[in-house]
């Protein structure tokens, strides 16, 4: 199949169309861009307030993006009010911080923040929330039910299937969707309840096998356009990156196009 190729910077200006309330999904294995490229498009949705998840202790993406964007960083939900004088931030970026010392304490106590601020996005809608690692949320963190503790599936597939009417949209990102041998798989609503996917090189079958759920599109067809993406090598403040192309998918059409780096 032959696929029409945008470069990034006229696709964001020219192309992305993002009306409130749509899920959005980013797929690739680890270091492919996926927060790089969320950050771009929040750029340029101005008016949507965003609030990010980040699980890791240290990331300087989303550290470098955070400031670019004028968000503020907090490491509790919900963020302490605004004196009456101060303007508040167009977005958050909740990021709790690590004990490390104790990996299932810190768990916790991160999944008790990001349970947090995903139900204010149930709750208020009218705002997008990243979760960066999808994964995570489902199989490593872990919030209390009871006498039970669990991930936050619940949460996610919550928005996912309820919060595009109230406008809060879920923008999720994984590196693995098939999950791993410990469990843990990803809801399926990541695909069938998102409007636009943006999707990295990724050889591996077990991960493209789930393209399947996307639904709308021929996920034969996506398979082998996911395999054979082009990687281009780009030059970083970190050093040069190896990045391949994204295959979007806009389930509106649904339309399919190629976006370079």
């Amino acid at each position: 199949m032959r696929l029409a190729r945008i470069d990034r910077a006229d696709f964001i200006e020219n192309y992305w169309d993002y009306n409130p309330g749509e899920h959005v999904t980013f797929i690739e294995p680890t270091q492919g861009g996926k927060t790089h490229f969320a950050c771009q498009l929040f750029a340029a949705m101005k008016s949507i307030p965003v609030t990010m998840l980040v699980m890791k202790p240290r990331d300087a993406t989303p550290a470098e993006w955070t400031r670019r964007l004028g968000f503020k960083e907090v490491p509790l939900w919900p963020p302490h009010s605004q004196w009456p004088w101060q303007d508040k931030p167009p977005g958050y970026t909740l990021w709790p911080r690590h004990g490390m010392t104790d990996i299932n304490a810190d768990n916790r106590h991160i999944g008790a923040q990001f349970q947090r601020a995903l139900l204010h996005a149930y709750r208020k809608g009218d705002q997008v929330i990243f979760a960066d690692e999808i994964y995570g949320l489902v199989a490593e963190l872990r919030v209390s039910d009871g006498k039970a503790r669990r991930g936050l599936a619940q949460e996610l597939t919550a928005l996912w299937t309820r919060g595009s009417g109230m406008g809060a949209g879920l923008w999720a990102a994984t590196q693995k969707p098939s999950g791993t041998q410990h469990g843990g798989s990803i809801p399926t609503f990541m695909y069938s309840a998102s409007t636009h996917l943006f999707l990295g090189r990724d050889p591996d079958k077990r991960n493209t096998d789930r393209f399947g759920e996307i639904g709308g599109v021929d996920p034969k067809v996506v398979s082998e356009i996911v395999r054979n993406l082009p990687v281009n090598k780009i030059e970083t403040s970190r050093g040069p990156k190896y990045i391949s192309d994204k295959l979007y998918i806009d389930k509106r059409g649904p339309y399919l196009a190629a976006i370079g780096p």
